[in-house]
């Protein structure tokens, strides 16, 4: 904290010298644009002397100055005592060195993956990716962006530049190969931007016998399901409204256990049964739905909302879809080709003391979310596009394979599904995270 504090003290006098500097130039602009006016002409030349009214202060001059490079040599000096640059060096190092050097190892993967690929991130690609992620995340100009981001969140122009954009356009390039969009995921995809929407009351619970008694309850005394809900409904979003989800479920919803089960349940009903009269209606409740390995939920149904009415053979709308399920595709398959550049590689961490062996297992921590991405199964292009197990190639199916996620079924907390999501860095991954939610302070 006392290290930020200096920092900010330090920039705060660097801004106060620039502004006495610009006042100094706006000082002797005037008084030449008086001498002019009173007859005198103001001195020019490499050699004249500014004019100045008689026992002002000299003008403050700004001189660039050479961070020192060699480790002894002095980085700062109080009261003729000496801290060597190799001193800041080791106390950058036992603060933050741990992170940063998972940074420096990610980006080195990745050089080394482009260099093999003979691909390459040329300084225009970084530009404009960040004047398009500065429209496209905030609606402001670059610099108002890099500015938002120095202030608020502590990334400088650099580090976001190398740090977070040049990552991600490199995992882009080396990623692209991998991405597929089958008539499936088009099919899908559709379906849960333009089709049926299911509005619903749940019950959570972490047992299933639980779960069973709660239904069996429900058989018997059906209007009690939001007294219920509030009293027993582990979900504290949804409890206090009786249960009642605050978005409807979209078909082919993430977790595609608990859409695909409600839709059958609530909405279409047995395809063999073709009396309209025994399809479902609103009031009806779903048997025990399993959402994770001790989370289950029971869903009843307040109200279907009906498709668009989109033809999903318009050009354009076959497109913008393509489009989502690409990006969303896209960004899966950077995450698996870290994880990947991190199971093939030899890392000798010689800061923590881990060796990683080429080929070994490489545990990858599911809070980590990929630069530039946010948490499973939420924001725009999740609540847009299919939700379907894949397996990256030279990637082994050990159950954490990463799925696609779309609209996360009503208020289902983020705590209780936690699919995994492959890291770059952890240090960087979170800076990215914030990066692109700026602070809406003022």
């Amino acid at each position: 904290m006392i290290a930020k504090e200096r920092g900010l003290n330090v920039r705060g006098a660097l801004v106060a010298l620039t502004l006495m500097g610009v006042v100094g130039v706006d000082s002797a602009r005037a008084q030449g644009q008086t001498a002019t006016r009173s007859g005198r002409a103001p001195a020019n030349g490499p050699n004249a002397t500014p004019v100045q009214n008689p026992g002002a202060a000299p003008l403050p001059r700004l001189e660039p100055k050479a961070i020192p490079v060699n480790p002894t040599d002095p980085i700062a000096i109080i009261n003729d005592e000496v801290i060597t640059r190799q001193q800041l060096a080791n106390e950058c190092i036992i603060r933050k060195g741990e992170e940063i050097l998972e940074t420096l190892i990610a980006r080195k993967l990745i050089d080394q993956a482009l260099k093999a690929k003979k691909l390459e991130v040329t300084p225009d690609e970084v530009n404009i990716e960040i004047d398009n992620v500065a429209m496209r995340v905030a609606g402001i100009g670059r610099e108002a962006w890099l500015r938002t981001l120095d202030k608020e969140r502590g990334i400088s122009p650099a580090q976001y530049a190398r740090d977070i954009i040049y990552p991600a356009l490199a995992l882009r390039k080396l990623s692209a190969s991998r991405v597929q969009v089958t008539p499936k995921d088009m099919n899908e995809s559709f379906e849960a931007q333009y089709g049926d929407k299911l509005r619903v009351r749940m019950i959570m619970v972490d047992k299933l016998q639980a779960a069973k008694e709660i239904w069996e309850e429900l058989r018997k005394n059906p209007s009690g399901f939001e007294k219920t809900a509030m009293e027993r409904s582990m979900d504290s979003s949804s409890r206090s409204l009786g249960g009642l989800l605050a978005d409807p479920i979209s078909r082919h919803a993430y977790p595609q256990t608990v859409s695909n089960a409600a839709f059958y349940q609530l909405v279409d009903g047995d395809p063999k049964d073709k009396d309209p009269s025994h399809k479902p209606r609103d009031g009806e409740f779903t048997g025990p739905i399993q959402v994770a390995e001790a989370t289950w939920v029971i869903l009843r149904r307040e109200g279907l909302i009906p498709g668009q009415g989109i033809d999903r053979n318009d050009p354009q709308v076959k497109k913008n879809v393509y489009e989502m399920i690409y990006e969303v595709k896209l960004k899966e398959a950077m995450g698996q080709y870290m994880v990947d550049l991190l199971q093939t590689a030899a890392i000798d961490n010689k800061m923590t003391g881990r060796v990683k062996l080429a080929n070994e297992q490489y545990d990858v921590d599911e809070q980590v979310k990929l630069m530039g991405g946010g948490k499973p199964g939420t924001g725009p292009a999740a609540s847009r596009d299919v939700s379907t197990a894949r397996q990256a190639p030279g990637s082994s199916d050990n159950g954490t394979t990463p799925r696609l996620k779309i609209q996360t079924p009503a208020a289902l907390s983020p705590d209780v599904v936690k699919p995994s999501a492959p890291a770059l860095a952890p240090d960087a991954a979170k800076r990215a995270d914030s990066a692109t939610k700026p602070s809406t302070s003022k």
